[in-house]
């Protein structure tokens, strides 16, 4: 080495400060990936990870003149402190002459895929109305941070619906009902059930008499036979 030109020993020294900085340059952009990457990835997860709270108004299963009020938790991930309003107000079909609060203004919680309904009101008192509804949660009970969902409800959407038929569970439901009301009167002894026993000695009696037919049938036929005779 010593005997090399110096530009020799400069060209490879040069090389080594470039090799060095091109891998610390590669070395930094690398780094700089990595580190982009866990962040979308730790986003992601923390976006799949939500809850998500709706507020619908449906039509009640076993009348369509009558609504039910549902809440859902649709997301993946719990919601704690649940505030619902409604822009107007919903009147409670429930209250006769008193003030009785709409149901689910504030839920304390909401699981995953969890869903409460209660019933509301008669469809007149929805009929084209058209309501802001809003809904604020928090993903952490014990962070202040709130999430919110803000939508229109739109009432005349079920203006025009209509229906063939009840509810299969509507009709289950009725046919047990009947089959309970009629089954009560015997169950407490106040009517009683009609039945027919066909025991061992009835059937005894049904083959003695069998045999006796056959027999006679049996003699006539004899007689008849030495008649033609």
């Amino acid at each position: 080495m010593e005997d090399m030109p110096s530009w020799v020993n400069v060209t490879i020294a040069t090389g080594g400060a470039l090799g060095t900085l091109v891998t610390a340059i590669a070395t930094f952009f690398l780094w700089r990936a990595t580190k982009i990457l866990a962040h979308e990835t730790t986003r992601m997860a923390e976006t799949a990870a939500q809850p998500h709270v709706v507020v619908t108004l449906t039509p009640n299963p076993w009348s369509m003149e009558h609504f039910d009020i549902h809440i859902d938790n649709t997301g993946n991930a719990t919601a704690y402190d649940i505030f619902v309003t409604f822009d107007p107000p919903l009147e409670n079909g429930e209250a006769r002459g008193e003030h009785i609060e709409t149901p689910f203004q504030k839920i304390s919680v909401l699981k995953p895929s969890q869903g409460m309904v209660s019933y509301l009101s008669e469809f007149k008192r929805l009929k084209g109305k058209t309501y802001k509804v809003e809904i604020i949660w928090k993903r952490d009970a014990s962070r202040p941070q709130l999430q919110k969902n803000f939508y229109t409800l739109n009432m005349e959407d079920y203006e025009v619906i209509s229906r063939i038929g009840d509810d299969p569970l509507v009709e289950i439901a009725r046919y047990i009902k009947r089959i309970e009301k009629n089954w009560s009167p015997i169950a407490k002894g106040q009517q009683r059930v009609k039945a027919d026993f066909f025991s061992g000695s009835d059937r005894l009696h049904e083959r003695r008499q069998a045999n006796r037919m056959h027999r006679q049938r049996k003699r006539e036929h004899e007689a008849h036979s030495s008649t033609d005779a």
